[in-house]
């Protein structure tokens, strides 16, 4: 295509997002099998984790501070729901 602002490789993009989707699904069936914890308990690490994978794309998110913040809470909210 001319006339494109960047050089980006379609291809290899589509398969990445279709491997981070299968990835998640993969994932999200691996932890329905463990029955550890019940869904209310997991609902602030699911939902932490959901944001921080959206947050990844905003540019102006992607701050040393951001990860650091977003990585604390995310494995502390874990800590407590597999000490549970």
């Amino acid at each position: 295509m001319s006339g494109m602002a960047s050089n980006y490789n379609f291809d290899k993009l589509v398969l990445g997002g279709v491997t981070a989707i299968v990835a998640v699904f993969a994932a999200v069936i691996a932890a329905l099998g463990s029955a550890t914890s019940t869904i209310d308990k997991s609902i602030p690490f699911l939902l932490v984790t959901l944001f921080y994978g959206v947050m990844m794309f905003a540019s102006s998110y992607v701050e040393e501070e951001q990860h650091f913040w977003y990585w604390s809470t995310t494995a502390w909210l874990f800590y407590l729901l597999v000490k549970r």
